[in-house]
């Protein structure tokens, strides 16, 4: 299952089974696979990340702590009864009001090692707050947790503080009176105080979190179109971490973004195999779980090669995430053959990835464009 692709289920199969002289139907595999629970591939995501934090050589941290941005995005599913009723759906401004059936997904990510810590799939009802409650029983204290907008409670941020997590989330200026008053302060930075509202105090009281006042740190972070953007974190040690360091911080929460453009596009998640909800779990757990294995095995095997490259030339060089996950698609398949096979797998798979590198351009900006089409993403039915 983890190397399904665009094709035909059939076709997936056929050139699995290619060396084999049986003959295998993809109603005999959709059968088996009905029997099969998403958690499988939860578990097995969880025992390789548990083994690449315990074992991998070259983590990268930011002053000791793990960088894990946590986002939500949509997911669009096909259309059947059963989804409709386990995930939701909203109705488009189109002449016959279309259904889109749509779920909602969110992860915990690693920016600096690009890994999915944790991801979740829920009804599209499902606020993003509640989903970021949710991954925080899979991190540790020496977690950082970088959110925007979407995340700034007061509810959430007391919880983060009992539980002795740090985090950095960004205000809406408009929403917060302390923010307001910072900006009007033309201060860069500033220990405050924060009481809890009226509202506050029941949201606190509904996700068992202390209702005590916090003593937290802001930071402005001046932008180019003349609205600064308010910064508020629990890192509040101005000596230990410089203002310029709290800025450059959040901008590190970019990958988690670029990692669902990576899931969608690249890997193909909303390209599903079935019309069930444990299809669907099983399909977005499954490509969670090769998205971190192909990064884990790329940076492994490539680190010493990487580094040398970029020593002989001007200009870094990254991988290319594209290239990483669809060739791990060779690596799969030998996991279960004899080990020089897979050792000539893993030698071929890095050689071409370092073959394969791309230039690194930091600090790019491109203008974000919000668009959304009614139309299926995907056609089963036509699939090669």
């Amino acid at each position: 299952m983890l190397q399904i692709g665009k094709s035909s289920l059939q076709h997936e199969l056929d050139d699995y089974f290619s060396a084999n002289s049986n003959t295998y139907t993809k109603g005999a595999f959709s059968q088996y696979r009905a029997k099969l629970k998403p958690e499988v591939f939860v578990h097995l995501n969880t025992r390789q990340l548990n083994y690449f934090y315990d074992k991998a050589a070259h983590i990268q941290k930011w002053k000791g702590f793990r960088l894990v941005a946590i986002d939500g995005s949509t997911m669009q599913l096909p259309f059947s009864r059963e989804l409709v009723k386990g995930f939701g759906h909203f109705e488009t401004r189109t002449e016959n009001n279309r259904k889109v059936v749509l779920a909602r997904v969110s992860q915990a990510y690693d920016v600096l090692n690009q890994i999915s810590v944790d991801a979740r799939i829920e009804h599209y009802r499902t606020s993003e707050l509640s989903l970021c409650k949710m991954h925080l029983s899979k991190l540790d204290n020496n977690d950082l947790v970088i959110m925007d907008r979407a995340y700034a409670a007061f509810w959430l941020m007391s919880l983060l503080q009992s539980q002795n997590k740090f985090f950095l989330i960004r205000l809406k200026a408009n929403r917060w009176k302390v923010a307001k008053q910072f900006l009007n302060s033309k201060k860069k930075d500033q220990i405050i105080i924060i009481n809890p509202s009226n509202e506050a105090v029941l949201r606190c009281r509904q996700h068992n979190a202390p209702v005590q006042p916090m003593t937290l740190r802001m930071t402005r972070v001046p932008i180019q179109s003349g609205e600064d953007h308010v910064l508020i974190t629990n890192l509040v040690d101005q000596k230990a971490y410089s203002c310029a360091e709290i800025r450059g911080l959040y901008r590190k929460r970019w990958p988690v973004e670029e990692s669902f453009k990576h899931l969608k596009l690249r890997a193909e998640l909303e390209n599903l195999t079935g019309k069930t909800i444990s299809t669907v779990q099983q399909d977005f757990h499954r490509i969670i779980l090769r998205a971190n294995l192909s990064t884990i095995l790329s940076k492994n095997l490539t680190y010493k090669g990487l580094k040398n490259i970029n020593q002989r030339r001007k200009k870094n060089y990254q991988l290319n995430r594209t290239q990483a996950y669809r060739k791990s698609k060779k690596i799969i398949d030998t996991l279960f053959s004899h080990t020089m096979k897979l050792i000539e797998a893993l030698e071929y798979y890095a050689i071409k990835l370092l073959e394969q590198t791309e230039i690194y351009r930091p600090n790019r900006s491109t203008p974000r464009v919000k668009r959304y089409s009614g139309k299926p993403v995907n056609f089963m039915a036509y699939k090669p």
